[in-house]
């Protein structure tokens, strides 16, 4: 069974099917038991801060054995002065439309929160979670377009953006006839999400 690649992940492991395939839910858990082998606790920001220390630690060696399996040499690269591809995302027209759409499920955010009774919170939680997930999903995209080696990554961040907003139109679309007076915001910010996904799409998986 093949493994889902860690640009695949929304990071909503309680709610996902494919957590026995997916590459961030091994890594998560054999973090996990790690740190209760070593009574280390796996909660609260100073294990949050540890823990990605330490991943950024293990990916800067995994970075330099590569490299010198290859032979290319990292300072070589850093003295050359590579393109700014943040700063170039960043002004993409597509991230800007992302990051407009995650300001604007915010502002709805705040005035449906008071609203939502129980019946809806579920799909407020999904707005939530998966507003956030569509611009940084679309910046690491955009960020790994332009290298023919790195697409397979630019698609799976995508496809991770268009999911979320899939599951944002659908709460969207469930919560407009249950609350009249969050209506218009529902169907709004739903049709922004539509074009939005169509966008993605048209970019980065056309024919799909």
């Amino acid at each position: 069974m093949e493994t889902l690649p860690f640009n695949a992940c929304d990071y909503r492991c309680e709610r996902c099917l494919a957590t026995e395939r997916c590459a961030v839910f091994k890594d998560l858990s054999a973090r996990e038991a790690r740190n209760f082998a070593l009574g280390r606790d796996s909660d609260g920001l100073g294990a949050a801060l540890r823990d990605v220390g330490e991943i950024f630690g293990e990916t800067r060696n995994m970075l330099a054995e590569k490299a010198a399996e290859y032979g290319i040499d990292l300072d070589e690269l850093a003295d050359a002065g590579p393109r700014d591809t943040f700063e170039e995302a960043k002004k993409d027209p597509l991230y800007l439309s992302a990051f407009d759409f995650m300001i604007q499920a915010q502002e709805f955010l705040k005035t449906a929160e008071p609203i939502v009774l129980i019946e809806g919170c579920d799909f407020l939680e999904d707005i939530t979670w998966h507003h956030t997930v569509v611009p940084a999903k679309v910046f690491r995209a955009i960020g790994s377009e332009d290298d023919p080696e790195m697409r397979f990554d630019a698609v799976n961040s995508a496809a991770v953006a268009m999911n979320s907003l899939t599951i944002c139109i659908m709460a969207f679309g469930a919560l407009a006839p249950l609350y009249p007076v969050i209506e218009r915001e529902c169907k709004e910010l739903s049709l922004k999400a539509m074009e939005l996904k169509q966008y993605i799409g048209s970019r980065f998986c056309p024919g799909s």
